[in-house]
């Protein structure tokens, strides 16, 4: 029988989170909501960008150089996508009526993800048991690299802080073509341990997959482009999307300042849900323009964990009233430059590289 994971129960940490709210709550009342519309017009804009893109491309056939572009844009604008209207949809954090936000992910279908097993991992799995092996199938999704320092070692980890600079860049030529697949057919994944997939859905992974791969690869080969070429162009814009995405996926988690709890026999966790939203995530400093017009505000990571109903466009405000709260009491805030956030997340992978085997 699967034991829960559960956090240990903290008045201490709880008054903690109540005052938090309270403050945040109280910020928001004085910021203005039209910054709501900011937030559709984002995620409007994009899927807009990535049509007229492919439109574009559709005029380049003869041209492969500039085709390869374009659907180097199209990887690039993929990743935007994400941040800026699906991550935003799955929280409610666009339209005030949930069923609208649900018919936004189904655009995450369209450019070759599956929303709907996706949804799951993220809301069921992710948050809340971030960081936690057996538990974060984001975490889970890297099983080739050891991530989690008290995994069992094998020898091909020994070079994985060499292998990943050859590995990554396919992360969501995986999650496309195969991860997904394996979520839905393989019993031995996560995400079994919280759901049963409904057969409508089964049919929807299909008919999105192929819908992807007939308007990326089979419409450009009907048109006259080569097969490999067709082929190789897809791969560019999907491993474009994979090193974008990944610069930005994992410095909130997966580096070495981040603890990764192990619970015990019990499935019990020696801390609270507050502490462990502030033990394994951090903030990312960029400049605020990108944050907040490109990416979705994303690296304001930790108020997203702690309030993930709060739309990101809130976040620069809200992620102060926490740091100041969090300095106050000695709640271990922390924020890394973009730079030092991916160091430290190679120094995670080199770390566990060269550690025995637990």
């Amino acid at each position: 029988m699967i034991k829960k994971v559960t956090f240990i129960q903290d008045d201490k940490d709880k008054l903690h989170f109540n005052i938090l709210k309270d403050r945040v709550n109280l910020e928001l009342l004085k910021l203005p909501n039209s910054r709501k519309m900011h937030a559709k017009i984002r995620a409007i804009f994009f899927p807009v960008l990535y049509i007229i893109l492919y439109l574009i491309s559709t005029k380049f056939y003869t041209n492969h150089i500039a085709f390869f572009i374009i659907y180097g844009l199209m990887g690039m604008t993929t990743v935007l996508i994400f941040l800026n209207m699906v991550h935003e949809a799955v929280h409610d954090n666009i339209f005030e009526t949930r069923k609208y936000n649900r018919m936004l992910l189904y655009f995450f279908d369209l450019i070759g993800s599956n929303s709907f097993i996706w949804k799951k991992r993220h809301m069921r799995l992710h948050h809340g048991y971030q960081n936690i092996a057996g538990w974060d199938s984001d975490i889970e999704q890297a099983s080739l690299f050891r991530i989690y320092p008290h995994d069992k070692k094998t020898k091909l980890h020994s070079y994985q802080h060499f292998l990943i600079f050859l590995f990554y860049p396919l992360y969501l030529v995986n999650w496309v073509f195969i991860r997904d697949f394996k979520d839905f057919f393989s019993e031995g994944q996560l995400i079994r341990k919280v759901i049963k997939i409904p057969i409508v859905e089964y049919v929807k992974l299909f008919s999105f997959k192929l819908f992807f791969i007939f308007y990326s690869v089979v419409v450009p080969v009907l048109n006259g482009m080569s097969i490999i070429s067709a082929v190789g162009a897809m791969l560019i814009m999907i491993v474009i999307a994979g090193i974008f995405a990944l610069l930005i996926l994992l410095t909130p988690h997966a580096n070495n300042t981040n603890d990764f709890p192990l619970p015990d026999a019990q499935g019990r966790l020696s801390d609270s849900w507050l502490r462990h939203q502030f033990n394994t995530t951090n903030d990312v400093r960029i400049n605020k323009w990108l944050g907040n017009n490109l990416l979705g505000n994303f690296n304001y990571h930790l108020i997203h964990h702690l309030f993930p109903r709060v739309s990101s466009v809130f976040a620069p405000e809200l992620t102060q009233i926490v740091e100041n709260y969090a300095n106050e009491n000695n709640l271990g805030y922390r924020s890394y430059s973009l730079n030092e956030a991916l160091n430290y997340h190679y120094q995670l992978i080199k770390n566990n590289a060269s550690e025995l085997e637990q």
